[in-house]
């Protein structure tokens, strides 16, 4: 321990202290960008992500798989999904799934891809990408609003986003997105009434 001290020591005094931040900070990044990785992956993984579409909570819960699956986070956690167009019904499954639907996709899916974050929305990060065609994915969102949405992509808060993203295998990890999706408007509506 005393050596690699002495070692560390040594290559900040000869770089100086900029350049060691410059060494140094890729290697944290990487770290943070994973910081929420169980140390069996990829033994212990994220089998499944079941999605509710069901207002006002939109759960997600997870499913694990692999010899360290028991004292792992499962859930419910709370999302945001698809808005809609405003007048489609992003309850039928073959809308939900359309182009330019703007509706979270339904049915039974895998895993198809990851991404630090969007280049057009950076504060939305660990992107867990579900429909590549469409860029749907889970992924942070500084609004997780009890309402559906987003343009289709399901909004988490960064904690499950982060945990999706570091334990989920591309091509193994199922997606299921079911239950009654409501529409924004008659969300509105009701919430409206409820407080005359």
């Amino acid at each position: 321990m005393l050596l690699a001290i002495s070692i560390v020591a040594l290559i900040l005094h000869t770089l100086g202290p900029q350049a060691w931040s410059a060494w140094i900070a890729p290697i944290l990044e990487e770290h943070q960008r994973y910081a929420l990785r169980n140390p069996d992956f990829p033994e212990t993984y994220i089998s499944r992500i079941h999605l509710d579409l069901t207002s006002p909570h939109h759960y997600v819960t997870l499913t694990w798989t692999g010899p360290e699956a028991e004292p792992q986070k499962t859930g419910p956690f709370r999302s945001c999904p698809g808005a809609g167009l405003g007048f489609n019904d992003c309850n039928d499954p073959v809308e939900s799934n359309c182009a330019g639907s703007q509706c979270t996709p339904k049915g039974l899916r895998k895993v198809e891809g990851f991404s630090d974050s969007f280049q057009s929305f950076p504060e939305c990060k660990f992107l867990t990408v579900i429909d590549g065609k469409r860029a749907i994915s889970f992924h942070s969102h500084p609004k997780v609003l009890d309402y559906p949405a987003s343009q289709g992509c399901i909004r988490l808060d960064e904690y499950p986003a982060q945990l999706i993203h570091n334990n989920s295998l591309v091509g193994v990890t199922e997606v299921l997105i079911d239950g009654e999706w409501s529409h924004p408007a008659e969300l509105a509506a009701a919430k409206t009434n409820l407080e005359k």
